[in-house]
C-alpha cells in the first residue's frame, strides 16, 4: 500500500478539493479490509456485479 500513499495530482489549481484514496475488491481478507481502514482508504466491495462502499459510521478517510 505504500505506492497507493503518491500522488502525482497537480493541487495548485483545485486548492478548494480534496482527494480521498479507495481500494475496490472482489475477495478481501477481514485483515485486509482492517488495515486499509487504518490507512485512510475507503473499502469498496464488488460481488454479483454490485459495487457497494463498505465503510464503518466512525471511519475517517485520510486527505491528500
Amino acid at each position: 500500500m505504500s505506492n497507493l500513499n503518491r500522488s502525482d495530482y497537480d493541487y495548485d489549481n483545485d486548492n478548494d478539493k480534496r482527494l480521498h484514496g479507495i481500494l475496490a475488491a472482489v475477495d478481501m481478507s477481514a485483515e485486509m479490509r482492517e488495515r486499509v481502514l487504518r490507512a485512510g482508504f475507503y473499502v469498496a466491495r464488488i460481488h454479483d456485479q454490485i459495487f457497494a462502499l463498505d465503510v464503518p459510521d466512525d471511519f475517517q478517510p485520510k486527505t491528500y
